[in-house]
């Protein structure tokens, strides 16, 4: 199937510059294919992000360490 994408302008010359200006479709297909298809990388999507750490209570301010 063909469609016409937008890229930026920063993600076009690094695409263009790792791999050449013909392999600019297979490049993005398989970012796009790891990125759905990997395990869990649909709920990555919308929800937080792989790498952020889960937060605990210990990570809250609590409004006795401010100084008023």
């Amino acid at each position: 199937m063909k469609t016409t994408v937008d890229l930026r302008e920063d993600v076009y010359y690094y695409i263009t510059t790792q791999f050449g200006k013909r392999s600019l479709s297979k490049t993005i297909n398989e970012i796009l294919a790891k990125t759905f298809f990997a395990p869990g990388g649909q709920k990555d999507m919308f929800g937080s992000c792989k790498w952020l750490q889960k937060a605990d209570l210990s990570d809250l301010s609590d409004e006795r360490d401010h100084d008023l």
